[in-house]
């Protein structure tokens, strides 16, 4: 097999060169001939695509050049005559906007030198704009996103070769040892490094690496504030940092953060004040994502932003529960009795069967900011149910198989307290969503959820809806995505506000002045990094 495919690779690259010179004697359908004898042999060559779009162009074929020449883009992004060519193709075709993507393409690929070339596409641009009713900052912006997307091919490339080089024994050329990588291929591979990140493709990471910053902080320093509206994120690479939050009664201390964590995102996410302190309690490295450069890419790449947002959304449920978690912390742990669970267990309500109108269920979804066609699918793959007051829609430990909106009435979410009781962590109304958290990470309900105040009525969705409205058009998907964050931020924010609380109506005592813990660092995860 090995040999055949040697052998293919052979006769494919000798049946090109024979097409090439074909075309340049004018023997136009003997280099087609070759060409597809060339294809046939199965192997990748921008070449031949581009060399077959030539002739499909001199041939006035339009459509079927400009499918060649764009499997020729695909295989060789940084052949600037192949990016001329369709351009003018897309043209011939009145596709003026992929015209001047193209076109803007070859000119980012005309060396600083060739002027003539560089003047000559400068004209065909400016034309395409005129033609388009274009203004210059949209011309501009439409830069910005070819050189991006061409930077993006280069340094996924050059990523690679540097990984190859590293494996070539040191025995090998000793001037590899001192090749250096650019700034945002470092950024990449230590993004590459944290787990929230790690399932991104390379694409992706050299994208986000553009909104990303190195930043150092010493011993003691802040790294955001308390009440301050900044929005950008951070991501721990070396030491620690601590999680504080001023009251009335002292400065209190939630939790500190090991290498690897991401904080600060909730900000982000719903726009507000920051709700604690984030200091270094050792010297720390940190990768700081500037909030409006992100929002940028996530603008330009609305697949990556959906990627993003749904590794936010599986961040915060984990760090949902480990705030629902704490609250047992300020208790004893004597569990309760067993006639209390029966009790509760046996509360459960049954739905009752009540028939709404997908018009009904879409006005509540639009409510929540959702547009488009993610609307219909939501409301055709969603049922409806109706809990009587004080019936629990589930229980903590129960398998979670849905994620429901309150459509009418209100649910109490609620978490039994060894040695403290039923504890109140969220009353929802109207268009609120709950339970996701369970379809997020598989593990059981972390919290009760009952009809509060009168029957109530749910929209449940099922990972399948979940999944048809991901697989749907990337912008409504990232609508949907942004939704789902900011509803369990709030409940996060909320819950937080209530740990706080608990400790200190437990007597937890505050900090120490200076915010940071002294001595040994303990490494257990915080919950509450905002």
């Amino acid at each position: 097999m090995r040999e055949k495919v040697r052998r293919n690779a052979i006769d494919a690259a000798h049946f090109f060169g024979l097409a090439a010179l074909y075309e340049e004697r004018g023997k136009r359908q003997q280099a087609a001939e070759c060409l597809e004898i060339a294809r046939r042999k199965n192997v990748v060559n921008p070449f031949v695509h581009k060399l077959h779009g030539k002739i499909l162009f001199r041939r006035r074929a339009f459509n079927a050049a400009a499918a060649e020449l764009r499997l020729a883009r695909r295989y060789n992004p940084f052949d600037r005559e192949t990016a001329e060519l369709l351009g003018r193709v897309e043209y011939e075709r009145e596709r003026f906007r992929e015209a001047l993507e193209a076109t803007i393409d070859a000119f980012l690929l005309v060396e600083e030198s060739d002027r003539d070339n560089g003047d000559r596409l400068k004209k065909r641009i400016r034309t395409l704009k005129t033609i388009q009713r274009m203004t210059s900052p949209d011309l501009a912006q439409l830069f910005r996103e070819r050189r991006d997307k061409l930077q993006t091919a280069f340094d996924r490339l050059e990523w690679q070769r540097e990984q190859l080089l590293r494996e070539i024994p040191d025995s090998a050329d000793a001037t590899t040892s001192a090749i250096q990588v650019g700034g945002h291929l470092r950024l990449a591979n230590r993004l590459r490094k944290l787990s929230l990140w790690s399932e991104l493709t390379d694409d992706q990471i050299f994208h986000l690496s553009r909104a990303t910053r190195e930043e150092r902080h010493a011993k003691g320093q802040k790294i955001f504030e308390y009440g301050s509206t900044g929005a950008d994120i951070y991501a721990l690479e070396e030491g620690a940092v601590g999680i504080y939050r001023p009251t009335h009664y002292g400065t209190y201390h939630l939790g500190t953060l090991p290498p690897g964590s991401v904080f600060g995102e909730v900000n982000f996410i719903s726009h507000g004040k920051r709700s604690g302190d984030a200091v270094a309690v050792e010297d720390c490295r940190i990768l700081r994502l500037d909030a409006q450069e992100l929002e940028l890419v996530i603008e330009r790449q609305p697949e990556l932003g959906v990627r993003i947002y749904s590794l936010f959304w599986q961040d915060l449920a984990r760090k949902l529960r480990g705030a629902n978690e704490q609250l047992r912390t300020f208790f004893s742990a004597d569990a309760a009795s067993e006639n209390f669970v029966k009790m509760r267990r046996a509360e459960r309500g049954e739905a009752g069967a009540v028939e709404v109108r997908s018009d009904d269920k879409i006005e509540l979804l639009r409510e929540q900011g959702l547009s488009g066609s993610e609307l219909t699918t939501l409301a055709n793959f969603s049922d409806v149910k109706r809990f009587r007051q004080g019936a629990y829609l589930f229980h903590e430990g129960d398998p979670g198989e849905e994620m429901y909106a309150v459509l009418d009435g209100q649910v109490m979410i609620t978490k039994f307290i060894d040695g403290g009781g039923e504890e109140a962590l969220a009353i929802l109304g109207r268009g609120d969503f709950f339970g996701e958290m369970a379809l997020i990470d598989g593990e059981p309900r972390s919290a009760d959820a009952k009809a509060y105040q009168g029957e109530t009525t749910v929209i449940a969705f099922d990972n399948d809806t979940l999944k048809e409205v991901m697989s749907m058009d990337p912008v409504a998907a990232l609508d949907f995505m942004k939704l789902l964050c900011r509803l369990i931020s709030k409940r996060l924010r909320e819950i937080d506000e209530k740990v706080v609380g608990w400790r200190i109506m437990s007597g937890a005592r505050p900090a120490a002045a200076g915010f940071f813990v002294e001595g040994p660092v303990p490494r257990a995860p915080a919950t509450t990094a905002r």
